[in-house]
């Protein structure tokens, strides 16, 4: 395990060396951390490959919708797989239009797609999960949908899943994320990422990597553990149906439409949680990317570039306003053991035209769990520790650091920094959040920082970018840098030496001037 550290930006010769890796293409650099590639379709080719996929002939779709399907509305051209409504009457039905469904099946996993969703009313596209119900009468092993969208709706999409033991006994658990881009953009201008990961004890859904909805094993009676059937990949593009209530197609639509698929990649997990990621929100030009949200029903918890500390955008997060105490926020979980000391820190800003009134607490805190994924309140929760951060009587328009340190409790596997913001009485108010670091704290003896056994230059280069935690207080700051002053020349990891003579001391931060002026920003 690392110490904590800043994140900084290579420089020098460091760089040449990042562009070669950055070569490598990126097919061989397409499985996310944790997880391991078992299928996919990158739709390079020119036409549609029938090992991978069925193209659906179908006349009689349900939930009143108004297309019959066609191979022919599946097609491949610019690295795409491209599925094509309009309002050609077919099969007895006012419009055609293309689907398409795996021939490979998978049993748990990550399962993922970018697309981008066509744009007028009347269209249903949808990226879903189904097992063969030639097999598994439908719901009985269920119905994974990872994204669904009404064509008049560019600026929502939602997510669902559909079980019990037969048609008539059939329940559902869904929820909508609503679009948190670039001002100028919405699902159907833009390709996404959208993406489910399935396991036995929880369905967890994503946009551009923000898990946004959650459905645990316990929310579905036991479903999920009991799921025995792998599930196909289903694309498809509806016209009309129930899924749009009134909004039908009608004569502001404009055909055709396409819905466009860039690749679908299945995975399989490799290890149980991945490491701390996206701490400054500029993954993806600004995101929240690798948090899982909760409470975000407005939305309400948003990257954000009203104030930001470092980089572009910060996390934002204020009230639900719904009538009654409400909890909203954003946590991330890092691997840990029993007796691992942890450490957090954030910097926290309230601007005046935001400022907390009626209550409004906001904390940072950390959850332990006896489970990954474990739900918040369930037999797999252990425990917190937190800090108050911002209530109504902090000062405005400042930035604020804060730092949580712990010792992880016993049987602990996992433990979540969670950033919750309370709203008690309909208060206005609104926290913004930037530059989080979380990590297991090891914990540094002196300032021989690389190990070698002296402490010199070297280990004054492992300070400046970020890496010396010289006095075991989990930050990396200018006290570090006093500690590798009082042992510069030291070869024994005990005894202090002297200061270094001033003409020694000024070159070395002539050489760090030199290096910064070089370094991007960040």
């Amino acid at each position: 395990m690392l110490p904590l550290r800043k994140n900084f930006r290579p420089c020098c010769a460091v760089w040449s060396v990042l562009l070669l890796f950055s070569a490598t293409p990126a097919v061989a650099q397409i499985a996310p951390e944790g997880w391991t590639l078992t299928w996919n379709d990158e739709f390079n080719g020119t036409q549609l490959d029938t090992t991978k996929w069925d193209p659906i002939f179908w006349n009689t779709p349900f939930n009143n919708e108004r297309q019959a399907y066609r191979p022919d509305r599946a097609t491949v051209s610019g690295g795409n797989l491209v599925l094509t409504a309009d309002d050609t009457p077919n099969g007895g039905k006012q419009y055609t239009s293309g689907k398409v469904e795996s021939v490979y099946a998978q049993q748990h996993g990550r399962w993922e797609v970018r697309a981008k969703l066509p744009s007028t009313q009347g269209t249903w596209p949808a990226i879903w999960l189904l097992p063969d119900t030639n097999t598994w009468p439908w719901p009985s092993q269920g119905e994974i949908d990872i994204m669904e969208n009404r064509g008049h709706q560019p600026d929502i999409v939602s997510s669902a899943f559909h079980y019990g033991p037969d048609f008539f006994g059939r329940q559902f658990e869904t929820e909508e994320i609503h679009y948190n881009g670039p001002s100028a953009g919405n699902y159907h201008n833009d390709f996404h990422i959208y993406a489910v990961e399935w396991d036995a004890t929880q369905i967890k859904f994503f946009v551009d990597d923000v898990n946004y909805h959650t459905i645990t094993d316990a929310q579905v009676g036991g479903f999920l553990s009991s799921q025995t059937a792998p599930m196909e990949v289903n694309l498809n593009v509806a016209v009309g149906g129930d899924f749009l209530g009134g909004l039908q197609p009608n004569g502001s639509s404009v055909w055709p439409q396409e819905m466009l698929v860039d690749y679908v990649r299945i995975f399989e997990r490799s290890t149980d949680i991945t490491p701390f990621q996206n701490g400054s929100f500029e993954d993806g030009g600004g995101s929240l990317s690798s948090w899982n949200l909760f409470g975000n029903s407005i939305p309400n918890v948003l990257a954000e570039s009203e104030a930001v500390l470092d980089g572009s955008h910060s996390l934002k997060i204020f009230g639900q306003f719904n009538g009654g105490q409400n909890f909203s926020g954003a946590e991330q979980g890092i691997p840990v053991e029993g007796g691992d000391e942890i450490s957090a820190t954030a910097s926290s800003y309230i601007r005046s035209v935001d400022d907390l009134i009626n209550g409004n607490v906001v904390s940072m805190k950390f959850d332990y769990y006896s489970a990954f994924g474990g739900q918040f309140g369930s037999a797999d929760y252990l425990g917190s520790t937190a800090i108050e951060i911002a209530n109504d009587a902090t000062t405005n328009d400042q930035w604020f650091e804060h730092v949580l340190s712990d010792t992880v409790p016993a049987n602990a596997v996992e433990a979540r920094l969670v950033f919750l913001f309370n709203q008690p009485n309909q208060g206005q108010g609104a926290i913004h959040i930037d530059d989080v670091l979380f990590s297991v704290v090891e914990l540094i003896d002196d300032a021989d920082g690389n190990g070698d056994g002296i402490i010199d230059g070297l280990d004054f280069l492992q300070w400046q970018q970020g890496n010396g935690d010289f006095n075991n207080d989990a930050l990396v700051n200018g006290s570090d840098l006093t500690v590798w002053r009082q042992q510069y020349g030291d070869s024994s990891s005990s005894s202090i030496a002297a200061v270094p003579e001033p003409a020694s001391w000024l070159l070395i931060l002539a050489f760090s001037a030199g290096c910064l002026s070089r370094r991007c920003s960040r």
